[in-house]
């Protein structure tokens, strides 16, 4: 007699039903995953250009503005020196709001890198729509013009 090879079609059933009972588990989870990383993402582009303005004010020793576009900080950012052209622009983020507390879409370090004017800042990086289990993040820029990023929105 010959042995015979493959599969029966109650094992390849149960294997689907398995794979599929997973896949209903696993797909809001990671949707809600990547949902949280684009926020991080976010925060860390406001953070990092908020160092890198700081930077640009130090080593020029002169005034740099950061503005926000015309859509808001959601619609991205320019950095310039007063006297000068944009150096570097990010670009607008899709499903992602970014506000400051006070309605600022400008900032500036002097060419000591602290703060001239306004001197704190609050981002708050949150998803455009709402989210249960996706946690906004705070980004605090103080006098000296370091930034903080904290858990949940800004108080």
């Amino acid at each position: 007699m010959r042995s015979q090879r493959g599969y029966t079609l109650v094992e390849l059933s149960i294997t689907a039903a398995v794979l599929v009972t997973l896949l209903v588990i696993a797909v809001p989870n990671f949707s809600s995953m990547l949902r949280g990383q684009q926020i991080r993402n976010a925060a860390l582009d406001v953070a990092s250009t908020i160092t890198y303005a700081r930077s640009e004010a130090v080593k020029r020793n002169t005034l740099v503005n950061v503005t926000a576009a015309t859509a808001g900080w959601k619609g991205g950012w320019a950095v310039a020196p007063a006297s000068a052209s944009t150096i570097r622009s990010h670009d607008a983020f899709s499903g992602i709001a970014i506000t400051e507390a006070n309605g600022n879409t400008q900032f500036q370090f002097g060419g000591n890198g602290r703060m001239q004017q306004p001197l704190n800042l609050k981002f708050t990086v949150a998803p455009a729509t709402s989210t249960a289990h996706v946690q906004s993040l705070c980004i605090s820029v103080g006098t000296t013009g370091r930034a903080l990023t904290t858990t949940g929105a800004c108080s």
